[in-house]
């Protein structure tokens, strides 16, 4: 059995949600704000980013209850041209956390290491969901892939947004920062599309109606039909696996 998919998967929490991925043939970028603790110290910045895993779908039951029972899978072909990348996990006693520590205290190559931090993340910490706090969560379990801007992206500049912000400049400006972000997204082409996950068997009927008004222009009939081959439901999935 694999330990990996081929693809990269991204859940979300509702079926509009997912439709509007699908209309738009793009993912929104979001702020994320994270506490990396590393060594004796920590770093608390927020950063824009979209997440996925490339956990099997037989093993994803727990994924699901977390982050949602619809998504989108896009090949990994796709991800590394979109230059996404798994996570680096760090484990906050550890001498590369401590080497990261040092580098960002004394702000040379800035950039750099803005870049480094905005895809790392703790192997494990403390983590706060529904008002309910795990602690020494295992972040790692999650086999997160993560993309966020690059220094030179053009059209992320033209946002007039950051790819670092600090937690306490953020939190009082939440609003303001995502809105400076909303229309920039990651885009895909529909042979892009490895799977479309919604919740409930039911709904795959009401996709496929929704994919052939919205792709009828994008794609030939042959690739329509190809397309519709990669709904599936959570429920499929739950019984299946």
């Amino acid at each position: 059995m694999a330990i990996s998919t081929d693809s990269i998967i991204h859940y979300t929490n509702s079926l509009d949600t997912l439709k509007a991925i699908l209309k738009e043939g793009g993912l929104k970028l979001k702020y994320c704000n994270e506490e990396l603790r590393l060594g004796v110290g920590s770093s608390n910045t927020a950063h824009p980013m979209v997440s996925f895993c490339d956990i099997p779908l037989s093993n994803s039951k727990k994924h699901f209850d977390a982050y949602g029972k619809y998504g989108i899978g896009l090949t990994k072909k796709w991800a590394f041209v979109k230059q996404i990348n798994p996570v680096l996990y760090i484990d906050r006693n550890s001498l590369i956390a401590d080497n990261l520590h040092t580098l960002i205290k004394s702000e040379e190559q800035v950039p750099q290491i803005q870049r480094i931090k905005s895809c790392a993340k703790n192997y494990s910490g403390k983590l706060t969901k529904n008002n309910i706090t795990t602690f020494e969560y295992r972040f790692y379990d999650e086999r997160e892939w993560r993309f966020t801007p690059a220094i030179d992206d053009e059209e992320f500049n033209k946002c007039k947004s950051a790819i670092s912000i600090k937690t306490v400049l953020y939190l009082d400006n939440k609003d303001r920062y995502n809105e400076q972000i909303k229309e920039y997204r990651l885009k895909f082409d529909p042979d892009d599309i490895s799977y479309i996950i919604v919740e409930f068997t039911s709904e795959i009927s009401e996709v496929i109606n929704f994919l052939r008004n919205e792709y009828q222009s994008r794609c030939t009939a042959k690739e329509l039909d190809i397309l519709f081959s990669k709904v599936c439901s959570t429920e499929q999935i739950i019984a299946d696996y």
